[in-house]
């Protein structure tokens, strides 16, 4: 009989010793080793608020009460700085795991849209990154992944979508929904740059032929400086009926044949395509790449200039002219 109450007092001592060092230690002294502590892994997406952000960590396990650890994070000043991300989390007070939080280095995939991608690209490296390139094509093909001021803008077409994307780097939580953050993440800061300064009830087709225009623009330019210029040239062509023949558009062309062109020749302007400036009259159907910040603003707020033709130069610059035959003879002059 005594063999068995020594046996239980074990067997009690044992849980008790497990609880404290497991449970009570960790939630009272967050900062005690990891190793004496389970750990709760939380998954914060993107633009997350701080109160968003306490109630997944509440529901994975790391805290019992969301609003005070909203609290204590605005508390230490971490509510607006919380970086996206897979958190490895203890047991704690809502003190302590803001503390935690403060501390952490999220697990987070880096993902950079570069500026004058195609759609097809930026499916294609982001399946190379996360090997998610279907989740890509459902996130943005899924309305809800954009803020809800810019989805009476969408356009149907998902490839069309990519101008509401604002090239930036941005840090994503691992994970099956990676795709879809990296789509609110990138439109988020689209509408925050872009969006809002235009107006609430503007037409989804005013809205598309400003998307349209960037994208020429940013195909067009590698100087920041031309671009509200050839923005003006663009608008100044569409009002006189003339076609815009932009060689952006004919290397697009082309690329939706899956053959890269880097430089064209007088044949590579007769490709049959909607696209086809040369060709066609008015915008293309729908946009050639992201544009940039500087390209959307461009296509905003065109310069206003008696430019009317223009072509580039040796170095990548443009060389503009008020007529066609000042436009010629600057091509002669430079050899072109």
């Amino acid at each position: 009989m005594r063999k068995k109450g020594e046996e239980l007092l074990l067997f009690l001592f044992t849980v008790f010793v497990y609880c404290f060092v497991c449970f009570y230690l960790p939630y009272k002294y967050p900062d005690l080793p990891k190793s004496l502590s389970a750990s709760f892994e939380a998954v914060i997406p993107g633009g997350a608020s701080a109160r968003e952000a306490a109630e997944i960590i509440r529901k994975a396990g790391a805290v019992d009460d969301a609003k005070a650890l909203a609290r204590a994070m605005a508390d230490i000043g971490i509510d607006r700085r919380l970086k996206p991300g897979l958190y490895s989390l203890y047991k704690s007070t809502p003190a302590g795991v803001a503390r935690q939080l403060a501390k952490a280095k999220p697990i987070a995939d880096r993902m950079t849209l570069i500026p004058g991608f195609r759609y097809r690209r930026v499916a294609a490296l982001f399946g190379a990154a996360t090997g998610a390139k279907p989740h890509f094509d459902a996130a943005m093909e899924n309305a809800d992944n954009f803020p809800a001021e810019v989805r009476a803008w969408l356009p149907s077409r998902k490839e069309e979508r990519i101008v509401f994307l604002l090239p930036e780097t941005y840090f994503i939580a691992p994970g099956p929904q990676a795709a879809a953050e990296f789509v609110k993440s990138a439109s988020s800061l689209w509408y925050d740059r872009i969006g809002s300064k235009i107006a609430a009830d503007a037409a989804p087709e005013s809205v598309m032929k400003s998307g349209i225009l960037a994208s020429l623009v940013e195909g067009e330019a590698k100087a920041a400086d031309e671009r509200p210029i050839l923005a003006g040239i663009f608008l100044k062509r569409l009002e006189k009926n003339m076609r815009l023949q932009s060689c952006a558009t004919v290397i697009y062309a082309w690329d939706e044949l899956n053959i890269r062109k880097s430089r064209l020749s007088y044949r590579d302007l007769e490709i049959n395509s909607p696209y086809n400036t040369y060709l066609v009259g008015g915008l293309p159907p729908g946009p050639i790449c992201a544009p940039s910040e500087s390209s959307w603003k461009s296509a905003l707020e065109p310069e206003e200039s008696d430019y009317l033709f223009f072509f580039a130069d040796r170095e990548g610059r443009h060389v503009f002219s008020k007529s066609y035959e000042e436009h010629l003879a600057k091509q002669r002059r430079l050899g072109l």
